[in-house]
């Protein structure tokens, strides 16, 4: 048992001498850390007990009825019903219900985290027998969960005797049936905690049937020997980190389930206050409801639990379930902001805190601590209730004293941070001022939400000024930033606080839109990357990645990430994220995922939303708005849907607004990298407006990035803007860049006067290389091209084969069709040689082998012999467009393609870009190619067929007649794009059209002899 240090009923001891009670401020410069003590009028503990130590919620009594006992076979239908499904269903926690690897599930949350919406959804969409029974507590016995669950399976199917008396005998006879397939859901077990009901229903978990699949929603942890079944394999759990809203979600909720969109901001200003509580949120919509959308976005800036709705739940489902003294505990230590043990046992003289806030935080009461229980918080949402509470308990001076109070406490713990917060809720700037004057740059950091940017006093004080000017670099706003450096100056004539100020200012001075290169200093960490984006370094790559300090791989791995060498930056940014500094720390993390989606894999939201959280708790403003846009780029990328379009623009304009010019450019940028990625027709644009902001920042390098990638392949000076490209990038050392230029310029000289052909550096985004990896941006470095005319490219430049004897071009050509696959030497030599005695033959073929060798040993490449067999070998990264196209059409195909029609849209459209032309036209009727020309031209006439169709899908009527005509056009003998062209025609009542096609096609069916 905790016990109080003091008897119930009796005055507060004092501890030694104390500081002045009654919110007196410390005095300016003081160094003491002295407790004040507690004030005398203090409210106690409630006297129920002098113990901290739970108590059950009440006392469990059999159910009344009348003056009677019910039945323990009375059965409330109501308790067998499932809620009906309704709110955001939420993939990624009903991929966790659905998956049948763990048979046992169990949701676990405080009230209102949504965890009978997420059940009710679950049972909604399961295609086996689902049964469902809501626990409560006047089931606590055996018999009474026995009764339920009886007719919960029976209601399954499964054929149970009636009146069983005991779960032994619910398991017999489950035993004795011939199979048990179904669903168990059973919502609300924390009704039966502690109980003999919860310990039959763990015997009934550990002996259910193989077929049964059990999902459990509770407010805690049941007492059914968990950590067995995890480590078994056979449970999992959804934990309420897992039921917290993401950012993300939110903006989706408010914009399809309650048709009332948020900005990307106040939704995720809303996540963080609410701390992605389901219930809050419901809460706030019903609050706001009816309200113009400008006052809704207020709402969410001013948002307070001052909402009665609010303040009414957390009292009634939260608190009131505590016994007095653990609310008691709760509302006090509310001042600390982050708790531990030792801090709560000093605040409050008690002794035993760390048990209660680890009860606490199992009891899943909005508590929760770090990986290893050594600090604590109270959820925003509940932390801003209490302090409302001890307000209205306590009184204003009081309360101060209690803010005063945790204050010397966090500051005499070197918790910088929340003591600064502590001083501003207890008014005393004083103190506020001194540590932000005894502090470094980063170690007093405020945020938007603070006192501080209410209380104007930093128009005044010097010190706070200064911290305004730190919190406006910290939000991106250099500009700003700038101009409170110099008024944080003017404010105090003392030549250290003015060098101070002026060093930091002249450390911000490079980020200013269109400062020049003088402005750099020498000595800070990131003059190096702020010079990378003016031109490439030309002696970085040669060193070791992971040498250096952890700041110097940060650095070194940005501006290798700038030059768009991606593999040395990714290895040098993962070996930076190991640092305990937060800004390097952060970035790198954030930089290593932007990394994995240029190579084409999907990081998981998630994760950057986490990420955001860190960087926010950690002060970071912007790398937390950064992290959002990248988390805003990943869902439109992988879940289209124009209002997330809509929302990175809406971001777009929150950094224009905050003075953020760098993250607008950046989120720009990639906005048009993702509609690339999309084969978005606006992406050329996107492009163009970024390469705008990156110029007018001064960021030459991140300039010509944006005009490269946004080279139009179809646009009719692409070639020459391609090639000013390559000079551009030439200029600036980036080697890479020129090489993408160049293979654009080539492909656009190689197509004047004939068909269009596709180049890398507009087929790079989104393919794969040679042996299937997902390439994403990068431009490979070996591009062979089969369709609508060979083409051989290498590091942007086309290879040119005029070297090379026919034959032996022949042989180039045969080879390429399939690369990195073995073709036999009889069928190189009868192909090429029909006809020819095998001697001759085998010569010719040794001679045109030699000859192919050395071209392609020039170029990374090689022709490998194994056995009788010969295979071109190219790089792992390199491009053929014959099996990227194959692959595009497979995608297409593949099951989690089957429901989702845009990326089917997007993967038959991109095939349709590889296939620029029949296979090897060059080679004619040769034998070789024939049946492959045949095989590849019907491929594609199909997928131009079903591209018509999805297109229609759609609604877009244009595109779908383009798609069905290119089908026509490929294979005329397929009936659906006619139908589909005529269809279209008499939709729009185009009818001589629709006549004009028709003819065609009774042309066409009259060759094969078809009526």
């Amino acid at each position: 048992m905790l016990e109080v240090c003091r008897p119930s009923g009796r005055a507060l001891p004092r501890r030694g001498n104390t500081a002045s009670r009654g919110g007196e401020k410390a005095s300016e410069g003081s160094r003491s850390h002295t407790v004040p003590a507690i004030p005398a009028d203090i409210s106690r503990p409630p006297s129920r007990s002098s113990h901290l130590m739970p108590v059950p919620d009440r006392e469990v009594q059999p159910p009344r009825l009348g003056g009677s006992e019910v039945p323990t076979s009375a059965i409330l239908r109501t308790k067998l019903r499932p809620p009906v499904s309704h709110g955001l269903w939420r993939e990624r926690l009903l991929q966790e219900c659905w998956d049948t690897t763990a048979s046992v599930t169990i949701v676990v949350g405080p009230a209102g985290s949504g965890k009978s919406t997420l059940l009710s959804q679950v049972a909604a969409s399961s295609n086996r027998p689902v049964g469902w029974y809501r626990a409560t507590e006047d089931d606590s016995t055996e018999g009474a969960l026995g009764n339920y669950l009886s007719a919960v399976v029976r209601g399954m199917g499964c054929r149970l005797a009636s009146d069983l008396g005991s779960m032994d005998e619910i398991l017999i006879e489950l035993d004795k049936c011939d199979s048990v397939d179904g669903l168990l859901i059973i919502d609300d077990v924390h009704e039966i905690a502690g109980s003999e009901a919860e310990r039959a229903l763990a015997r009934f978990v550990a002996l259910r049937p193989p077929g049964l699949r059990i999902l459990l929603g509770s407010r805690r942890t049941p007492e059914i020997n968990l950590p067995r079944l995890v480590v078994s394999g056979d449970a999992r759990e959804i934990d309420p980190d897992q039921l917290r809203f993401r950012s993300w979600e939110v903006e989706e909720l408010f914009a399809t389930v309650y048709g009332a969109p948020l900005a990307p901001e106040s939704a995720a200003r809303l996540t963080r206050r609410i701390g992605g509580w389901a219930a809050g949120l419901q809460l706030f919509h019903l609050a706001t409801t009816g309200l113009a959308d400008s006052d809704r976005q207020r709402a969410v800036r001013e948002l307070t639990v001052h909402s009665r709705l609010l303040r009414a739940y957390l009292a009634r489902n939260v608190l009131s379930e505590l016994p007095p003294d653990q609310r008691w505990f709760m509302i006090h230590t509310s001042t600390l902001g982050l708790m531990t043990p030792t801090l709560c046992d000093a605040l409050l003289e008690i002794t035993g805190s760390g048990r209660i806030l680890q009860q606490l935080t199992d009891n899943q009461l909005f508590t929760e601590c770090d990986d290893v229980g050594r600090t604590f918080r109270y959820h925003e949402v509940l932390r801003t209730h209490l302090e409302l509470a001890l307000l209205e308990l306590k009184g204003e001076t009081e309360t101060c004293s209690w803010y005063l109070r945790a204050a010397h406490l966090l500051e005499g713990a070197g918790e910088y941070r929340q003591a600064a917060h502590a001083y501003a809720k207890a008014s005393d700037w004083g103190a506020v001022s001194r540590l932000i004057r005894e502090a470094t740059a980063g170690e007093v950091p405020i945020g938007d939400d603070d006192p501080l940017l209410s209380c104007g006093e930093w128009r005044t004080d010097p010190w706070l000024a200064l911290a305004l000017a730190r919190l406006r670099v910290r939000e991106g706003a250099v500009g700003r930033a700038d101009e409170a450096y110099r008024a944080a100056r003017a404010l105090l004539d003392d030549p250290e606080f003015v060098g101070r100020c002026e060093s930091e200012r002249l450390s911000l001075a490079p980020w200013l839109p269109g400062a020049s290169a003088g402005a750099r200093p020498a000595n800070h960490w990131l003059t190096p990357l702020r010079a990378a984006l003016c031109s490439a370094p030309s002696d970085l790559f040669a060193a070791d990645p992971s040498s250096g300090s952890p700041r110097d791989r940060f650095v070194n791995g940005m501006c290798a990430l700038a030059a768009g060498e991606i593999d040395w930056a990714g290895e040098a940014l993962r070996a930076a994220q190991s640092t305990a500094e937060p800004i390097p720390s952060m970035a790198a993390r954030l930089a290593v995922v932007v990394i994995d989606a240029l190579r084409g894999t999907t990081p998981d939201p998630s994760v950057v939303h986490d990420l955001a959280s860190t960087c926010y708790r950690e002060g970071l403003p912007w790398l937390e708005r950064v992290c959002r846009g990248m988390q805003e780029l990943l869902l439109v990328r992988e879940l289209p849907a124009e209002w997330r379009v809509d929302v990175c623009a809406e971001m777009v304009r929150e950094c224009e607004e905050l003075g953020d010019h760098w993250g607008a450019a950046l989120m720009t940028f990639g906005l048009a990298l993702t509609a690339r990625c999309r084969h978005d027709p606006d992406a050329a644009q996107r492009f163009g407006d970024a390469a705008v902001r990156f110029g007018q920042l001064g960021a030459p390098v991140l300039a010509v990035w944006c005009r490269i990638l946004g080279l139009d392949d179809a646009a009719p000076d692409n070639a020459v803007r391609a090639q000013q490209a390559a000079v551009a990038a030439r200029g600036l050392g980036l080697r890479r860049a020129e090489a993408i230029a160049l293979s654009c310029a080539a492909a656009g000289e190689l197509s004047h006067g004939r068909k269009h052909l596709p180049s890398l550096g507009s087929l790079a985004a989104g393919t794969s290389g040679a042996h299937g990896k997902v390439r994403g941006t990068g431009i490979p470095p070996v591009g062979i091209f089969c369709f609508g005319g060979y083409r051989l490219e290498a590091f942007g430049r086309i290879v040119e084969l005029d070297g090379l004897r026919p034959q032996a071009r022949t042989l180039l050509r045969l080879l390429s069709m399939t690369p990195n696959r073995d073709c036999h030497r009889e069928s190189l030599e009868d192909a090429l040689w029909p006809g020819v005695p095998h001697d001759a033959a085998c010569h010719r073929l040794q001679v045109a082998v030699s000859s192919v060798r050395g071209l392609l040993r020039a170029h990374g490449m090689a022709l490998l012999r194994r056995d009788e067999s010969y295979r071109l070998c190219v790089p792992e990264d390199g491009f053929s467009d014959v099996l990227e196209f194959e692959r595009a059409l497979t995608d297409a195909a593949s099951p989690r393609k089957r429901t989702d029609v845009r990326a089917r849209v997007a993967a038959r459209a991109h095939a349709l870009t590889l296939y620029a032309g029949d296979l090897l036209p060059e080679d004619g009727p040769a034998e070789f190619v024939t049946t492959e020309r045949q095989r590849l031209r019907h491929s594609a006439a199909v997928a131009a067929a079903a591209l018509a169709g999805d297109y229609l899908v759609l609604g877009d009527a244009a595109e779908a007649y383009e798609a069905a005509r290119h089908a026509v056009d490929l294979d005329p003998y397929q009936d659906a794009p006619w139908q589909l062209m005529v269809e279209i025609h008499e939709t729009a009542g185009d009818v001589s059209a629709a006549a004009q096609v028709q003819g065609e096609y009774r042309r066409i069916r009259a060759e094969l002899g078809l009526p």
